[in-house]
């Protein structure tokens, strides 16, 4: 089991981490966020982000380990569609959450790094990964729910293989340069 220094930092300063993400997203004037949802609606599933992206961080996870973690959040994006929230909106949402985190991680983080600033520097990293996943995840709920159902074909790799005679154009050019 990793040492959990991360996730009683995030825990602890969950209130303030929240309410600092929450003046951005209501000072910021490219998203109606602030307009379409409550503030209740708006920050309801950051404990949980926030304990996901601690498990990340307590645990220096692979990249592949990240992923995993933004695909069990990926239920975030798909509220916002159903909210009506623009895929624009969610991704300002999402950048102004980055901006938030490594201005906590920066101000709170080192002593839960240990002390040592390589760490750190490995957590902000971590945390910008989790960020860019979290995008890649709304990107891929919005894509598939917009998307119009069509039925898909086989794919056919490898291509079969084509004989001259499939292509009568190069047989004529190559029947003329024969006759020369």
């Amino acid at each position: 089991m990793p040492d959990e220094r991360f996730l009683p930092l995030f825990r602890q300063h969950a209130d303030s981490l929240i309410r600092a993400w929450a003046d951005a997203v209501y000072a910021d004037s490219r998203t109606d966020l602030p307009v379409l949802l409550s503030y209740r609606e708006l920050v309801e599933h950051l404990p949980e982000l926030f304990d996901e992206l601690a498990g990340v961080l307590d645990e220096a996870a692979a990249y592949e380990l990240i992923v995993e973690a933004t695909r069990r959040l990926r239920f975030h994006a798909q509220v916002r569609f159903q909210q009506g929230c623009l895929i624009d909106e969610v991704a300002r949402e999402l950048f102004l959450l980055r901006d938030a985190l490594g201005d906590f991680l920066w101000r709170e983080g080192l002593d839960a790094a240990g002390g040592d600033i390589r760490e750190l520097r490995d957590a902000l990293r971590r945390a910008n990964v989790f960020v860019d996943e979290l995008i890649s995840q709304t990107i891929l709920v919005y894509a598939s729910s917009l998307r119009p159902s069509v039925s898909t074909r086989r794919s056919a790799w490898p291509p079969p293989r084509r004989r001259l005679t499939d292509f009568p154009e190069r047989g004529e050019h190559e029947g003329d340069e024969r006759k020369r």
